[in-house]
């Protein structure tokens, strides 16, 4: 699922577990930015992008929800380290969790939104 953030589209890639970032500003001659790699078993598949903290969130085939900054000068996606679970990775974990309700168990994140 794609997003768009200011003059760049955002794409995921799970075949090669990677985000893209074209740079449309010229949409005749889009240009392609770094790739980042979440990891090598990660497939990121849905990204939400919000405005007040400038960060871009993305699930994928892994029980791991990631936060990305998105540098819009140069284009470049980064991991927000800060932004950290329990077992002190990027990320939030939702792997082998003691729920609220509870249960203790295995989930996965799909779809994604920020609201105001």
């Amino acid at each position: 699922m794609p997003t768009i953030v200011s003059q760049y589209l955002i794409q995921s890639v799970p075949v090669i577990h990677s985000l893209i970032v074209l740079d449309i500003a010229d949409r005749t001659k889009p240009v392609e930015k770094p790739r980042l790699a979440l990891n090598d078993s990660q497939r990121p598949h849905w990204m939400g992008w919000d405005i007040r903290t400038q960060r871009l969130v993305v699930t994928g085939s892994e029980s791991r929800l990631y936060l990305l900054k998105l540098d819009e000068t140069a284009g470049t996606l980064s991991m927000d380290d800060g932004f950290q679970d329990t077992d002190r990775k990027p990320g939030f974990n939702f792997a082998d969790r003691d729920w609220l309700y509870g249960s203790k168990g295995f989930g996965l994140a799909h779809g994604v939104v920020f609201s105001r």
